[in-house]
């Protein structure tokens, strides 16, 4: 990836985003639990780099938002530009080059060090989310 195009992590996932399909704001911060106003950020951010193109369809869209049907001004677009494309594709080539290259012991020592992670992080879940039920 070139120097002029340092993404953070949110405009990547934004990007994966707007390659899977998910095309407009609401998707956006929904697909990747992101707020509203970083998901408008890294749009704008994405635009101005040429990675993507953004449109704000003339019409009302209608969806379901908590349960209730709901009519309101269709959400800006997204679309990735060739440039876009490319620069997934050249992120993507060099997370895979960077495992291709560890040894096994390394992947085997780092599979390790994630899987330490998760299991923290989901007992951190578990705690938070009986801390919640107490609460409530």
């Amino acid at each position: 990836m070139t120097d002029d195009l340092e993404l953070r992590d949110i405009d990547q996932a934004v990007l994966h985003a707007i390659q899977e399909g998910h095309n407009d704001t609401q998707k956006i911060t929904q697909h990747t639990t992101l707020e509203n106003h970083h998901v408008r950020y890294s749009l704008k951010k994405l635009e101005k780099q040429g990675l993507i193109t953004v449109e704000q369809p003339d019409q009302m869209v209608e969806r379901v938002v908590d349960g209730q049907k709901r009519v309101f001004q269709h959400p800006k677009k997204a679309e990735l530009t060739d440039k876009g494309r490319r620069t997934l594709r050249e992120s993507d080539q060099e997370d895979l080059e960077a495992y291709q290259n560890l040894t096994h012991k390394e992947l085997v020592k780092k599979v390790n060090h994630l899987e330490t992670e998760i299991q923290t992080l989901k007992n951190s879940l578990e705690a938070f989310r009986k801390q919640v039920q107490e609460h409530l």
